[in-house]
């Protein structure tokens, strides 16, 4: 039989002994050794057996443990007493798991892998922090402990607020419940999160730090959760010193008014030596250039880069116009700007095209929201239907995110301009938003004489536009 051997001295042994007496003294088989007789209790479990003795008898000590014993807690108040019976038990077995709590440790007992060493100002200082205000609370009782799980509350003016779970990108996390009014709810792709829910979510620590920061930080966080870093990538060979100097400044742009990290300028197959130092002399604290001199295409430099996380890729209609380039781009599920025409800090409204595929793509709404909001753009929403039969549903929650974001908002309904002519004929430089859908990856030979808006409208080159990726499940 495996049994589990407790040497017990002093307050904190005694409530521990109390605790399993009374909660789990069927779980399993118990040894207990003491000095004092006190803590035998009056009447004992069949799965109890008691010892008083000196436990730092090597000799009293051998007759008790044996075999069977597979764990040992040491829970005594006196580090010297600990220390010595330790010696005593790791001469009998070098591999039965001990547990105990201690503070000067030997370096013998630092090196031993099959020690358990709990710090008892550690756990108090974990439970002080816990009850602090805006901090997650991270289970430290089971898993690894290292945050891999957390709980954090939802506040009002969250990003993830009134949003559907299924429609927040999780990559190396997710969301595994939510805690509503003191009862735990399995997720669920459709569940909306309500103010003052917490969430659990799982995932790699500093993934889910990140996380955390997202949920507590005020509305108009974009590039996250996608990252924080901006990657402008230009083709010498590709397109000419004019377009690549205007991509550069659209670039430089949106790093001033984005809440991002830095600017990474990439240059493949550089020629233009003059055009070269003009962009090296913008290299600063936020702005870094990178020269590649392997003539890589840019589908091969984007597949390396893969494993940074892209906050925003900018490329322009050379580069986007290859399926390959739309392809990788697409399976990366990253945000991708294709600059246009005109420039970005001449938009002065925002502009998103409706479609009945729309109705769970929350992430494409609150994506031109958070960045219309720190661009100080207006939005337009265009709900376009030659039965009139407009999306109303879809058009209730834009109008509920534009209060959220405090955007003014500008609903246009209509059954009798396309949108994409609306566009072309338009003279207000317009911040296209795009869902990245599947299709937009794919060839474009006959897209003129597709039916699919947002397909075509990826063809246009007149205004910016921002492709915004979708959830797997939606894809």
């Amino acid at each position: 039989m495996k049994k589990t051997l407790i040497i017990a001295q002093g307050d904190v042994a005694k409530l521990v002994l109390d605790t399993i007496l009374d909660k789990y003294f069927s779980n399993d088989y118990y040894v207990v050794i003491a000095k004092d007789e006190s803590f035998i209790p009056p009447k004992v479990p069949s799965s109890f057996e008691f010892h008083i003795f000196d436990y730092t008898s090597a000799y009293r000590i051998s007759q008790v443990v044996n075999d069977d014993i597979v764990n040992i807690f040491l829970v005594l108040d006196d580090e010297s007493e600990i220390i010595a019976t330790y010696k005593i038990l790791r001469e009998m077995s070098k591999k039965t798991r001990i547990v105990t709590a201690i503070e000067q440790s030997t370096p013998e007992m630092q090196a031993d892998s099959n020690l358990v060493m709990l710090n008892q100002k550690l756990i108090f200082a974990n439970k002080f922090i816990e009850r602090l205000p805006n901090v997650p609370l991270i289970p430290r009782s089971f898993g690894l402990g290292q945050g891999e799980i957390m709980e954090v509350a939802i506040p009002a003016g969250s990003i993830f607020a009134y949003r559907h779970i299924g429609s927040i990108q999780q990559k190396k996390w997710r969301i595994v419940g939510v805690y509503r009014r003191g009862e735990l709810l399995l997720s669920s792709h459709s569940m909306i999160i309500q103010p003052n829910d917490s969430l659990l979510i799982a995932g790699e620590p500093k993934t889910l730090n990140d996380v955390y920061k997202q949920i507590k930080s005020d509305i108009g966080q974009f590039p996250a959760p996608f990252g924080r870093d901006i990657f402008l990538y230009v083709d010498m060979s590709l397109s000419n010193e004019h377009r690549i100097w205007s991509d550069v400044q659209n670039a430089l742009f949106l790093n001033k008014h984005l809440k991002n990290n830095k600017l990474f300028i990439h240059v493949l197959n550089p020629c233009s030596f003059e055009l070269l130092d003009n962009i090296k002399a913008l290299e600063s604290k936020n702005v870094a250039v990178r020269i590649d001199y392997t003539r890589a295409s840019f589908k091969d430099k984007i597949t390396q880069d893969a494993q940074k996380r892209f906050g925003l890729v900018i490329i322009n209609k050379d580069i986007f116009a290859s399926r390959k380039n739309r392809r990788v781009l697409f399976e990366l599920s990253i945000p991708v700007l294709k600059t246009g025409w005109e420039y970005i800090d001449e938009c002065k409204k925002s502009f998103v095209i409706l479609t009945k595929n729309m109705g769970n793509t929350e992430n494409v709404a609150s994506i031109v929201f958070d960045i219309s909001k720190q661009l100080n753009l207006e939005v337009d929403v265009y709900d376009y239907d030659a039965d009139a039969s407009y999306h109303d549903e879809i058009m209730q929650s834009y109008e509920e995110l534009s209060r959220i974001f405090e955007r003014k908002m500008h609903a246009i309904q209509t059954d009798s301009k396309n949108p994409i002519l609306y566009l072309q004929d338009s003279f207000t430089p317009y911040l296209c938003f795009v869902p990245f859908e599947r299709n937009i990856s794919r060839t474009k030979f006959f897209s003129f004489i597709s039916t699919d808006v947002h397909k075509i409208e990826s063809m246009n080159n007149k205004n910016p536009q921002i492709f915004i990726p979708l959830p797997k499940e939606q894809r």
